[in-house]
Order: C-alpha cells, then sequence, then structure tokens
C-alpha cells in the first residue's frame, strides 16, 4: 500500500492475499509454541490441610493461661521454625524430593524452591466487641480463628505426605511451644520466688541487727518511751513529796527530842532534883552570859563560871557556847537597849553598858560541835524519838536512792526520745524494702500458683490449641498449568503475529505491486503491463534463499531442543509424558 493512501476493506484483504506467508508462518509458530507449552509443561498437584484454633476449654475466669500474644504472631512464630533450613531438608530428604534439582541446584537453593511452594493462608472471622450493640461489618475486627498449610509438585501422593507432614509439625510445634513456654514462665518466677527469700531474709537479719543496736530507739517504741517518761516524772514528783514528808517528820521528831532527856532523873540525899550535865551546862551559859553582862573577863565569878563550864563540855562533848542562849540573850539585851534609848541620849552610862554587853556577846565564839550521842540512853520516850529519827533518816536515804535510779531511768528514756529522729529515717528505709520485698514476695506466690495451674492446662491440652479439621486429601486434579488457558492465550497471539507481520511487512515495502497502484501513483492511465520474467538465475537464488530459511529453521529447533533437554526437562521424560497423555485421551 502506498504512503498517504486510505485503503478500503477490499484493500485489506489484498494485502492478505499477498502476504499470506507474513500471516500464516508467523501465526503457526506461536501457535505451535503456545500447544507445545500448554502440554508440555508439568502438571503440578496441590494438597491442603486446614487447622483450627480452637479456644482455651477453660474459662479464663477460673485458670489465666500464661501464653499470651495473638493467633497471626504464633502462626509466624511457628512457620520461621518450620521453615527454617533444617526442618525442609530434613523432610526433602524423607520425600526425596526435587531429585532432578540436586545436581543443578544449591542446598540452599532448594530449600529456596521448596518455601515458595509451601503456601500459608489464615481464614479470619468478625468478632463483635459489644454483643449489646450491632455495628456495621466494617467496623468489626478480624480474629484469626484457622489456617490452612498448603505444598505443590508434581507428584500427588507425595504432595498429601508432604502436606500431611507440614500440618502434623504445626500440631506438635504448638503443643512444644506451649509448654515450653508454661515451663520457663513457672521457672522464672519459682527462680525470682528464690532471689526474694533470699533477699527478705538478708532485710530481716538487717533489721533484727538494726534493733538489737539501736535498742529502745525504734518507732514503735517512741510511745512506750513517752509514757515511761511521764510514769518517771510523775514517781519522781511522788518520791520529792514523800521526801520532803519524810524529812518534816525527822525535823518535828528532833524537836521532840530536843525536850526529852536520855536518862530519867536523879533524885538527891535531900530530896532534891540533880541537874544532868547538860542542863547544869545550859544554866551555866545563861549566867555566863549574864556575868559577861556585867563583869569583865577577868573577874572571878566569870572566871569560875568558864572553868566550870569547860569540864560540863568535856562532859557532853561541846566546844563552844550554845548558839541558842547568845541568841536569846542578844535578843533580850538588844530590847533593853531600844527602851533604855528611848528614855536616855547614848550616852547615858545604862546604854554604854548595854552596848558593850551586845559587842561582847557578838564578838564571842558560835562554833558549836555537835554532841556525843547517848551510848546508852535508859528514858524510853528518847529511845523512842531517837528510833523514829534513824528510821526517817533510813527512808529519806532510800528515797533518795530511789529518786537517783528514776532520774537514772528519766534520763535514759529522754535520750532515747531525742536520738530516735537520728535512727528513725535508716530504719523506715529497712522496714519499707521489707515490706516492698514482703508484698513481691507475695504477688509471685499467688503469680507461681497460677503459672503451675496454667501449665498443668497445658500439658492436659485444655488450653488454647490446634485441631486439625481437613487433613491433606490426595490431589485428583493439577492447579497448574492451566493448558486450555494457554492454549486460547496461544491463539489470540498467534493472531496478533500473524497481522503484526502482514503490517509490518506491508510498512516497510513502498514498492508498486499490480497496476491500479500504478494508475493512482501516477494518475495516468496504465496501456499494458509485463509479466514477471524469472531466469535461470533468480530460481537458483530462491532455492537457495529457502534451503537456507531450512537449515535455519532446523538448526534452530536442535538448538532449542537441547536447551530444553539440558536445562529444563529431560527429552526421555518428556515422551514419557506425551506417550501418557495420549494413552489417556485415546
Amino acid at each position: 500500500m502506498l504512503p498517504n493512501e486510505t485503503a478500503d476493506i477490499g484493500q485489506y484483504i489484498g494485502i492478505l492475499k499477498n502476504r499470506k506467508k507474513c500471516l500464516v508462518i508467523p501465526a503457526l509458530v506461536v501457535l505451535v509454541i503456545a500447544v507445545l507449552v500448554a502440554w508440555l509443561l508439568p502438571s503440578i498437584y496441590q494438597s491442603s490441610s486446614t487447622i483450627l484454633i480452637e479456644e482455651q476449654q477453660i474459662p479464663q475466669e477460673f485458670v489465666r493461661s500464661t501464653v499470651t500474644g495473638f493467633a497471626d504472631q504464633r502462626i509466624q512464630s511457628l512457620t520461621q521454625q518450620i521453615l527454617s533450613r533444617v526442618k525442609l531438608w530434613e523432610i526433602i530428604q524423607q520425600f526425596n524430593l526435587y531429585p532432578e534439582l540436586r545436581e543443578k541446584l544449591t542446598r540452599e537453593e532448594i530449600i529456596e524452591k521448596m518455601r515458595d511452594n509451601i503456601k500459608l493462608d489464615t481464614i479470619s472471622a468478625e468478632v463483635a466487641t459489644d454483643k449489646r450493640k450491632k455495628t456495621r461489618a466494617s467496623n468489626q475486627p478480624e480474629v484469626t480463628i484457622a489456617f490452612s498449610i498448603a505444598y505443590r509438585g508434581k507428584d500427588p501422593g507425595t504432595v498429601q505426605k508432604v502436606s500431611g507432614m507440614l500440618a502434623s509439625l504445626y500440631l506438635e510445634q504448638n503443643l512444644k511451644t506451649r509448654e515450653a513456654q508454661a515451663q520457663s514462665t513457672t521457672q522464672f518466677l519459682e527462680t525470682e520466688l528464690k532471689q526474694l527469700q533470699e533477699r527478705i531474709g538478708g532485710l530481716g537479719d538487717k533489721i533484727t541487727a538494726f534493733k538489737g543496736q539501736h535498742e529502745g530507739l525504734l518507732p514503735e517504741q517512741q510511745e512506750f518511751n513517752r509514757q515511761q517518761a511521764a510514769r518517771l516524772e510523775m514517781d519522781i514528783k511522788q518520791l520529792d513529796a514523800t521526801m520532803r514528808s519524810a524529812e518534816d517528820r525527822k525535823i518535828y521528831i528532833e524537836g521532840q527530842l530536843a525536850t526529852v532527856k536520855p536518862d530519867t532523873p536523879l533524885i538527891g540525899a535531900t530530896g532534891e532534883r540533880v541537874m544532868a550535865p547538860a542542863d547544869r551546862l545550859k544554866a551555866l551559859e545563861v549566867a555566863m552570859a549574864d556575868l559577861q553582862s556585867k563583869f569583865s573577863d577577868d573577874h572571878p565569878d566569870v572566871r569560875k563560871v568558864r572553868r566550870e563550864i569547860a569540864e560540863l563540855k568535856k562532859m557532853v562533848g561541846q566546844t563552844g557556847g550554845s548558839a541558842a542562849i547568845r541568841r536569846q540573850k542578844l535578843t533580850q539585851l538588844k530590847a533593853e537597849l531600844a527602851e533604855k534609848q528611848g528614855k536616855y541620849s547614848d550616852q547615858h552610862p545604862e546604854v554604854k553598858k548595854l552596848k558593850n554587853e551586845i559587842a561582847r556577846l557578838e564578838q564571842a565564839p558560835e562554833t558549836v560541835t555537835p554532841s556525843k550521842p547517848v551510848s546508852e540512853p535508859e528514858n524510853p520516850a528518847y529511845i523512842s524519838l531517837t528510833t523514829q529519827i534513824k528510821a526517817a533518816e533510813n527512808e529519806t536515804a532510800s528515797l533518795r536512792s530511789q529518786q537517783a535510779g528514776l532520774k537514772d531511768k528519766l534520763q535514759m528514756y529522754r535520750g532515747r526520745l531525742e536520738d530516735a529522729p537520728k535512727v528513725e529515717q535508716e530504719y523506715m528505709a529497712l522496714t519499707r524494702d521489707y515490706q516492698n520485698a514482703s508484698s513481691k514476695h507475695q504477688e509471685v506466690m499467688n503469680k507461681i500458683l497460677e503459672a503451675r495451674i496454667s501449665e498443668g492446662m497445658e500439658e492436659g491440652q485444655k488450653g488454647e490449641k490446634f485441631t486439625l479439621i481437613d487433613p491433606a486429601s490426595f490431589p485428583e486434579k493439577p492447579v497448574s498449568p492451566k493448558r486450555w488457558l494457554i492454549f486460547f492465550a496461544g491463539v489470540i497471539m498467534s493472531l496478533g503475529a500473524g497481522f503484526g507481520a502482514v503490517a509490518l511487512a506491508e510498512a516497510l515495502d513502498h514498492s508498486v505491486q499490480n497496476s491500479d497502484d500504478l494508475a493512482r501513483l501516477t494518475g495516468l492511465p496504465v496501456l499494458g503491463s509485463i509479466i514477471l520474467i524469472q531466469t535461470s538465475e533468480d530460481v537458483s537464488r530462491a532455492r537457495r534463499k529457502r534451503r537456507l530459511i531450512w537449515a535455519v529453521t532446523g538448526f534452530s529447533l536442535i538448538m532449542g531442543l537441547a536447551l530444553f533437554h539440558f536445562f529444563y526437562m529431560d527429552l526421555w521424560v518428556l515422551t514419557a509424558r506425551l506417550l501418557r497423555l495420549v494413552n489417556k485421551y485415546t
């Protein structure tokens, strides 16, 4: 067809007639290739097993499983374990899979090819989150309830066995994994429990040692310390009152004792009462004070009375004058002086005399040594009073001793109250750690009980488990290749190849084919036409050309068969399959 020429249907038909070889040869070649591919490709069979994921048979409110996680995660974990190189190679050797590839491919490539032939599909179902509300299906979460494991291969019997083996591996591995997880959880908790027990024991020893080192300073003993301190303060006050009472009683008894003579009065021969040395001493001291107020120290009467007083003092055990008598005398003289000064002036003789007497008495020594106790008193009243004084002294001494002991205890308890805040923080830290460890110990104990129950549930297969509901069946029909689909696609492709070759040849050929083309091209009428005259040289050239085409075609066919034989399938195997197919359809 000429360029820029609009063709009609007749011209297209003419083109097809002229290009019959370009139409038929490519179409036949493509069709033959499609037929060969459709019938020569090996049949691939598939067998699958369906496994149901059953929920825990015992309600989770009663027994909580220690094996957690979503079903998809567990399935993926099991898949990684089962499709490992070791497992797959064991299956390959057990069923003698891919014998034709073992000499051509490496072990890794064969294992990878088997992984490609294994297919895992999960089956999900929608689960409502709230049974009281009806929501749209698109809003419902999907939960995996089952999954299928399929295997593809050339031998249907082997495919069935391999699929069953894979399903059994999933069932077996799931049981082992769940039991192992349950046991590992229990072992982990038992290890934690042992560590906590050791920690609690160590903390208990620390607390015991701390209590021994800080006895009485612990926070729980502070209330007792305060009560004891308050009680001791009250006891001390009571002892003070009792001691004052005992001292007052002693002073009172001593006052009574001063009025009682140790011995009974003596009666002289004249019938008069004989004065005791102490009474005589007091009488002489009164007389001595009176004489000293009248006479000087060198006066004979003064000197006589002084000698007698000295002897009596030796007898009664005193070294000085009686202070009481001196005070009484001074008081009397001062009263007389005041009376005289009210009547006379200071130069009056009587006033001067009283002043001199007062001065001598004030200058006199006042040292008094206690009198010697009477060794063997005879007066019963005196004996009774001295006994009472001695009892009062003993009681006072006992009370003082008790008071000293109570004060020491009070000081101890007050010291504890002052030192308690210093150790409270450390003790509270130890106690807090001990309580936390005890709480954690109880928590772990409860978890161990739950873990052991869960472990027993897994061993009894009462937990979540895999159940084979559809075992692998014998595949009667291959799943691939789709032969009729390949043949139909080959027909379409052959037609496309034929028409494409015609269009390409027509587009590349710009020669004039007939007289009509020449007339349309020149716009002039054609007067005549001369037929093609072939010479013997043209005939021989065309023959050589056909021979070359047949030779190239034959060589290509031989090379294709060789490549097919060495790289894809043995020709003897192909021949056997073709004969089996012929026998099947005849």
